[in-house]
């Protein structure tokens, strides 16, 4: 009886657990740039999150995540083994190359990283399609449902970007259009 109310309790707690407000100032880099969206700078939090905080990040945004999935299930893996990294700043060639190719995309309904009449500045990169909030693109790349490489989630939680350059949109198929370039 004990045990089973040991669990209830912890399981409780877990829950219960949220961000501090040091925590999301810290993760929010870009708080004072002005060209920036709302969702924009919500996305760019929340992926700093990810990277700074990596297990409080799997106990506090993934509570209510489909967790039967082998995605869900490696992703809460890779979180709870990772080390903290160093959150990213806004890049500004950046955030002009994820615009461009965002516009580009949404008019036409494409997907994916073809760029046609956009130059890329970036070196890794991230599309997402159809959230509505910034949280839930971070939380649908981080995921990565379907994609064996798991590069979005690689891409989004690597060390080695420093800065990165958003940019949400209209999609014509989808609803919405984010793209995150990372340098």
């Amino acid at each position: 009886m004990k045990l089973s109310f040991l669990f209830i309790l912890f399981s409780t707690l877990a829950i219960c657990q949220t961000w501090t407000a040091e925590e999301l100032a810290k993760a929010n880099t870009c708080a004072n740039i002005n060209y920036l969206t709302k969702i924009e700078k919500e996305v760019i939090q929340y992926v700093n999150l990810a990277r700074m905080y990596p297990a409080k990040y799997a106990k506090i945004e993934l509570v209510d995540a489909n967790k039967t999935t082998t995605y869900y299930k490696s992703l809460i893996k890779t979180l709870n083994s990772m080390k903290p990294v160093l959150p990213l700043s806004i890049d500004k060639k950046a955030y002009e190359s994820a615009k461009c190719f965002a516009l580009e995309q949404g008019p036409t309904g494409e997907i994916g990283h073809d760029r046609k009449n956009c130059e890329s500045y970036f070196f890794g990169e991230c599309c997402s399609y159809g959230m509505a909030s910034g949280r839930s693109v971070v939380r649908q790349l981080l995921i990565d449902e379907g994609v064996p490489s798991l590069g979005h989630r690689e891409i989004c939680l690597t060390a080695g970007y420093t800065a990165i350059g958003v940019s949400f949109q209209d999609h014509k198929v989808y609803g919405s259009c984010c793209v995150l370039d990372f340098v």
